[in-house]
């Protein structure tokens, strides 16, 4: 688990990794095209004929078979740039790929904690419950005994059932979360080993991070295009040629011939399109637009960083404190353990305050849940594919 990174497949559901497979094929063969796609069609042309003619009192015969091809040979850097241009593409594409399984991921994981934590929610809110079951009991005593209106009771009694209802959806929330698990994959949540995420350097971060990998990518894609449209529209020679064997008898005169020929030649085109230019400066407009956005999505991240960091130190402030309120409770408890066993105090106030004792441990858990759910994110959303770098 140590070695999990968003772009390994291994815990999804085997229709998914049939999914992401036929994907990659997908991708493996549109780059393939786009890297041979300067090469023109060879246009193979075979023919045969046979002609018999007479002038006069003269006849031939002519029988001809022949192939001739035409290919292009050069287009002003056009033929770099679109190998270039294809590359770029698989690269993004590659990158595009590799993020769609840590996204996948995440959402496993961020899953996976969530049912945690759900599940220790109810832990919390069943102690509440007991809680409210003591004070009720007391209350009750209280109220038989003329020391309280019946209004305390009522207060008892209705937050006993609104603890009851928030009981009740924290259990749907956890089946709402091994459902969403099961659409991911076929693990079991009561029984996976949940790996402990660390905090991520920034500069690690800012270099690693998928949205501006793919920025960048999709930056020199398109730098790439606009190179392969400005070449568009500049000369390009190409090699045209035929190879036949001919048959020709003149009957009656000398002068026959039996055997092959051969023709080659150069043709040089250049391309006149009224709306070349405009055609070139839309593409290197987008060029720019997405190198622009590149930076914008590193200020955009920085601040995300940051934003996530804040966060996450707030979860820890909060443990801090927890954990001093323990130290307290500690305190408490030992105090009226005391009183209990010289008979001062009731064991409904040690248990009352033994049960808040653990809602303040599990709140413990919960806020380290909740760190670990903002560096899962963080972890998912760096490529750490070797591949790549």
């Amino acid at each position: 688990m140590t070695n999990l990174y968003g772009g390994d497949d291994a815990l999804l559901s085997g229709e998914k990794q049939e999914i992401l497979r036929q994907q990659q094929s997908i991708y493996e063969s549109e780059h393939e095209k786009l890297r041979t796609n300067w090469i023109a069609p060879l246009n193979l042309n075979a023919s045969y004929s046979y002609d018999k003619s007479a002038t006069g009192d003269y006849h031939s015969d002519t029988e001809n078979i022949s192939a001739s091809i035409s290919q292009d040979i050069f287009r002003s850097g056009g033929i770099m740039y679109q190998i270039r241009y294809a590359d770029a593409k698989k690269q993004s594409e590659t990158i595009a790929y590799q993020q769609q399984i840590a996204a996948l991921n995440q959402q496993l994981f961020l899953a996976l904690l969530t049912y945690q934590k759900n599940g220790t929610l109810v832990e919390q809110s069943q102690k509440r419950l007991d809680n409210k079951e003591i004070e009720i009991f007391i209350k009750r005593q209280l109220y038989d005994a003329g020391k309280v209106d019946i209004t305390e009771l009522n207060n008892a009694f209705m937050a006993k059932s609104n603890e009851l209802k928030t009981l009740i959806s924290l259990k749907y929330a956890l089946s709402e979360q091994r459902l969403e698990i099961a659409k991911i994959s076929d693990l079991t949540p009561e029984t996976f080993p949940i790996p402990r995420f660390e905090m991520i350097a920034k500069e690690h971060y800012m270099s690693n991070q998928f949205d501006l990998q793919y920025a960048q990518a999709q930056s020199d894609t398109l730098k790439n295009f606009s190179e392969v449209t400005a070449t568009n529209y500049l000369p390009s020679i190409a090699l045209n040629g035929s190879v036949g064997y001919r048959n020709y008898d003149p009957k009656e005169l000398s002068g026959d011939y039996r055997g092959d020929y051969y023709s080659a030649g150069v043709q040089l085109t250049l391309p006149l399109v009224y709306n070349a230019s405009a055609t070139i400066q839309e593409a290197q407009a987008t060029y720019l637009k997405e190198a622009a956005k590149t930076a914008d999505k590193k200020r955009e991240l920085n601040a995300q960083y940051a934003q996530v960091f804040e966060k996450i130190q707030s979860y820890r402030d909060y443990i801090a404190i927890t954990t001093k309120n323990l130290i307290l409770y500690d305190e408490l408890i030992r105090a009226l353990q005391a009183g209990v066993n010289v008979g001062t105090k009731t064991g409904y106030d040690l248990q009352t305050l033994q049960n808040t004792k653990t809602i303040e441990e599990l709140e413990i858990k919960i806020n380290e849940i909740n760190i670990q759910i903002e560096l899962a994110k963080l972890h998912f959303s760096l490529n750490t594919s070797k591949e790549l770098r």
